[in-house]
């Protein structure tokens, strides 16, 4: 008896003398986030090496950026607010013509799910540190960084893990039933002209557009088809700007099939004001303090 109360004894000394492991800590992303896992990203013959991330699946949309101006409103930051706010006077600076449409897109609740566009790249990014603040207020345990994606990012998160595909879905820009993955120009047969002495090929006018009036619009930020990490949008609908100065990816609605790939120049390179045709989609990484 005294030998087995000695063996329980030392027992609860060797238990005593280890921590107690506590279970890891679970971030709990937002329901507009995809995680990007870890992988390599190709350029040519350059590879590197990419660590995982959240991205938002869509484009930011006008409800979420209303949300942002509101709270800037209500406390008063006014100086921020002129800077953030949306300029919807340049779709008539970019020649649309239907005043109603491009006066509702950003406030009516019809349009609650587009891509907010006609914001510079400094409000993108005023939006992402009030976004990084907003999202640590409900999960104190993490550190959280919401910002642009860098070209690398954007590129490696857009082919889906699909190597060297031109475009989120592969190599095609329509399906088997001839129906468009991408919000995109797709130009006719009627479209194309080829000069006869030079052989060149140019595109002309839809002119049952130009008469009418009418261009193409975004279609929601959540729509078409995905890619495998589960991303929308990311060729067509509204050029992404990136971290770096300037910079987008992705063309827009107004973009041609071939500038919509995922390597194609950037079609709005060096962009200052707000446009149409630009806005932008959030890349968020998240660190256990």
């Amino acid at each position: 008896m005294i030998r087995f109360f000695s063996l329980l004894c030392f027992a609860g000394i060797f238990i005593s003398g280890f921590t107690t492991l506590q279970p890891r800590k679970k971030f709990k992303a937002p329901k507009a986030y995809v995680y990007i896992p870890s992988g390599t990203y190709s350029n040519g013959p350059e590879q590197y090496a990419m660590q995982g991330f959240y991205m938002m699946s869509g484009e930011v949309t006008n409800l979420h950026y209303r949300e942002f101006l509101y709270h800037l409103k209500a406390a008063g930051r006014m100086e921020e607010y002129e800077k953030a706010r949306v300029h919807s006077e340049a779709w008539a600076a970019f020649g649309f013509k239907d005043e109603a449409a491009a006066r509702n897109y950003f406030e009516h609740p019809a349009y609650d799910e587009y891509p907010v566009v006609n914001i510079t790249q400094e409000a993108a990014r005023m939006y992402c540190e009030w976004l990084s603040t907003a999202i640590e207020v409900k999960n104190p345990d993490f550190d959280v960084e919401t910002r642009l994606p860098t070209e690398k990012e954007w590129m490696y998160a857009a082919r889906g893990g699909l190597k060297d595909a031109p475009y989120p879905n592969g190599q095609y820009l329509q399906n088997g039933q001839g129906k468009y993955f991408y919000n995109f120009k797709a130009l006719g047969d009627e479209s194309i002209h080829q000069d006869t002495q030079t052989g060149t090929l140019t595109v002309k006018p839809d002119y049952a557009s130009v008469f009418s009036g009418l261009m193409a619009y975004p279609k929601p930020s959540v729509s078409s088809m995905p890619n495998a990490f589960g991303l929308y949008n990311t060729s067509g609908n509204v050029a992404e700007m990136l971290q770096e100065d300037g910079r987008t990816k992705g063309g827009s609605f107004n973009s041609t099939g071939y500038d919509i790939r995922i390597d194609a120049p950037d079609s709005y390179a060096g962009f200052k004001d707000a446009s149409p045709f630009i806005g932008f989609r959030v890349l968020l990484t998240v660190k256990e303090r």
